[in-house]
């Protein structure tokens, strides 16, 4: 949830709005365990693997702030396709068989400045993260029709959230978020972690590079998802 360019911007009119967009590449590789009404899988992927697999992605951070406080919205997206041993009761049956897994999640955090000094600040606050995951297998057709199997889940997890950002001169700063949510609401438990050191190229515009890590334990139902999202992330942040 950094917003560098806003944070290594000296102080301006405390009741005029600024805007930060920011897009950004994750290269997040995935592990964990997935239970539907159809089975379990275990799996892990490193992003090389989702990268030869992804048919399309988008990323973004939009950022709102006046005064002290923020409001932060931030989309992920990722759409994957991959081939798949056959099932036991598809093999002679079906001529081959692919995965298509479609995830996004969307977060919308409050943030409020508790502390600021010339060499940073400290934020904290809460807001909703919600998930959306659907899965399809395809069967194709061999001596029998071809079928799908889908499967989808969504959720709402309420977190609560700190944002702290170190500059360490005029044109360099850290920024590092976190924030742990779930409470049995949506998923069971959730966290989230993530740092970024930021180079300020002009007043307006920042470029961004660092680590970031999702953990999500849901289990509601027959869906269960106990899944790690981790990688570095590159970015830039556009004020206006």
């Amino acid at each position: 949830m950094a917003a560098p360019a806003t944070a290594q911007t000296p102080p301006q009119d405390l009741d005029a709005w600024t805007f930060t967009l920011s897009p950004y590449v994750w290269f997040s590789g995935l592990g964990g365990t997935v239970s539907t009404p159809e089975g379990s899988d275990n799996f892990s992927a490193d992003f090389g693997d989702i990268f030869g697999t992804m048919k399309f992605s988008a990323m973004g951070l939009f950022e709102a702030r006046r005064g002290n406080f923020s409001l932060v919205v931030d989309t992920l997206y990722l759409n994957l396709q991959q081939g798949v041993p056959l099932p036991l009761e598809g093999r002679g049956a079906f001529s081959g068989a692919s995965a298509r897994t479609q995830s996004a999640e969307v977060s919308a955090i409050g943030l409020y400045t508790v502390a600021e000094a010339p060499v940073g600040r400290l934020e904290l606050g809460g807001g909703v993260r919600g998930w959306w995951f659907d899965t399809e297998l395809t069967l194709e057709t061999g001596h029998l029709p071809g079928r799908s199997v889908n499967n989808s889940v969504s959720w709402i997890d309420p977190v609560i959230s700190a944002r702290g950002v170190l500059r360490l001169n005029d044109n360099l700063a850290v920024t590092a978020y976190g924030d742990i949510g779930g409470f049995g609401v949506g998923s069971q438990f959730t966290w989230q972690a993530f740092a970024t050191l930021d180079y300020r190229i002009t007043d307006n515009f920042t470029a961004s590079a660092g680590f970031r890590w999702i953990h999500i334990d849901y289990d509601k139902g027959s869906s269960n998802i106990s899944l790690d999202m981790a990688g570095p992330i590159i970015g830039a942040s556009l004020r206006f």
